[in-house]
This record gives C-alpha cells, sequence and structure tokens, in this order.
C-alpha cells in the first residue's frame, strides 16, 4: 500500500514536470519568432529609410547637374543675339519653375553730389523646387557668391545657389550685374570715362511649371545699350554704382578720371535678353 501510494505520488511529479516542459517549449518558440519578428521588421524600416535617402541624395545631385547644364547652356548663347540652345531637362523628382517677374533689380549711380537711378526692372529667375528633404544645405552657391554686384575682373555675372523656399528646398539660377571702366581721352579739355554695366536679363522668358522629362529652348533674344552721359564741373575720383538686388544691397566704386575742369562720364547699360521657353510634349 505504501509503495503503491509513492509510485502514485511519483507519477503525478513526473506528469507535472513533463506538462511544464510541454508548455515552456511553445512558449520559447512563440518568444524567439516575436523577437525575430521584430529584428525583420526594425531591419526593413532602416533598410527603407536608407534607400530612400540614398534616392534623395541621387534626385538632389541629378538636379544640382541640369540646373549646372541650364547654367552652361545660357553661357553658349549670351551676347550672341539669335544663337539658341535646347537642353533637355531628365526627370529630378521635383518641380522647375521659370518666373520672368521675379527679382527685381534696381541700379543707382551716385557720389557725394548727385544720384540718379539706371536701371530699375525684374530681371527674372529659374528654379528647381526640390522634393521635401533636408539633405542639401541652404544658402551654399555652387556658381557665383552672395555680392549682388560684381567687378569685371573679379568673378561671374552667375548665381547658382540653393535656398529654403516656402515648401522645399530650391536652387535657384539667376544673374547680378557686372561693371567695367576705362578712359576714352578727352573732350573740351576734360577726362572722358566710359563705364559700362552689364545685365543679363531673363524677363522675356515663358512663366514655366514643369515636372518630369521636358525640353527647354534657351535663346538670346537681342543685345540693347542705353547711353547716358555726365558732365561734372568738378573733381571727382570715382562713382560709387549701389545695387537692390531682391532685396539684397551692394555697391560697387569705380574710378574716374578727373582734373580742376572736372569729368566726363559716359555710363553704358549693356543688357542681353535670354529667352527660356518649355517646346515639344
Amino acid at each position: 500500500m505504501r509503495r503503491s501510494s509513492k509510485n502514485r505520488r511519483l507519477k503525478a511529479l513526473l506528469s507535472l514536470l513533463l506538462s511544464k516542459r510541454a508548455i515552456a517549449i511553445p512558449v520559447t518558440f512563440m518568444i524567439l519568432f516575436a523577437s525575430l519578428t521584430m529584428i525583420i521588421s526594425v531591419t526593413y524600416y532602416l533598410t527603407i529609410a536608407q534607400i530612400k535617402t540614398r534616392s534623395s541624395e541621387l534626385k538632389g545631385s541629378a538636379a544640382k547637374q541640369e540646373m549646372l547644364s541650364l547654367k552652361d547652356s545660357i553661357d553658349l548663347v549670351v551676347w550672341s543675339p539669335g544663337s539658341s540652345e535646347v537642353l533637355y531637362f531628365d526627370d529630378c523628382g521635383g518641380k522647375f519653375r521659370v518666373e520672368p517677374h521675379e527679382k527685381i533689380l534696381v541700379i543707382n549711380l551716385t557720389d557725394n553730389s548727385f544720384h540718379d537711378v539706371v536701371f530699375n526692372s525684374s530681371i527674372g529667375k529659374a528654379v528647381y523646387e526640390l522634393p521635401p528633404s533636408n539633405l542639401l544645405t541652404t544658402e551654399t552657391f555652387l556658381k557665383g557668391d552672395r555680392r549682388v554686384i560684381v567687378n569685371q575682373s573679379s568673378s561671374t555675372m552667375t548665381q547658382l545657389y540653393i535656398s529654403q523656399g516656402s515648401e522645399s528646398k530650391e536652387i535657384v539660377l539667376c544673374y547680378r550685374p557686372m561693371t567695367s571702366s576705362s578712359t576714352a581721352g578727352t573732350s573740351n579739355g576734360k577726362p572722358v570715362n566710359s563705364l559700362r554695366i552689364y545685365i543679363v536679363n531673363l524677363n522675356s522668358s515663358q512663366s514655366i511649371v514643369a515636372q518630369g522629362n521636358f525640353n527647354l529652348r534657351i535663346t538670346c533674344v537681342n543685345v540693347t545699350s542705353t547711353l547716358r552721359s555726365y558732365n561734372f564741373s568738378y573733381q571727382i575720383e570715382s562713382l560709387m554704382v549701389k545695387v537692390n538686388f531682391d532685396g539684397v544691397n551692394g555697391k560697387v566704386s569705380l574710378p574716374v578720371s578727373s582734373n580742376a575742369e572736372g569729368a566726363i562720364v559716359k555710363v553704358e547699360i549693356v543688357t542681353c535678353n535670354v529667352k527660356l521657353q518649355k517646346v515639344g510634349a
């Protein structure tokens, strides 16, 4: 009787141990499965994020290259009336815009005794609006720099830069004025000075909003010249060309040759009118 009772207790205990092991095995597998699923999910989302980041980087780089190609195409036709180039613009995932009535340029010629506004008009800009991303740094100049007017010997007229737009970062292409000065003999005993201000104007372009692939024609419509003459009756050493370009101020001082009789200064505004237009389907 005692042996039988002990046997029953041993069998019960063994049964209990076996039942706990039986439960523990599937529970262990469930924990392993849940952990593996979590690892796979995290790896998947990290991989997708990396792919999206890489895709945004590639699209940003492609957009920069397309805008550099646009700048190069304009360089090929500028100052050559009638010349034309067609640029095939690849899809970079964003939106291309031409805004001919943006970028107001005001040029004022001045010294201590007088001032004269010699130019006041929009000159336009081309913009590539990038898909939403934080990858490209704003206020980065790809061509040119922050100065809104330059001397002929010092820099390019091009301003190609990345800025923060209303919705996303943008690559902006526009052109700042450039100046030059020289002497040109005498007239009535006064030295004659020739000052030139060069402007590349995009405001004869179409207003364009384009996405995907498209063709863009770049044409140099004409080059115009406006001449103003100033007769100074006092000695003058320099004239200041002050610029307000889309709200940003800048200036360049140009030397003037004069004598006790004064000086004659001829100021020529030379404007190259460039037209951008979408062509084809």
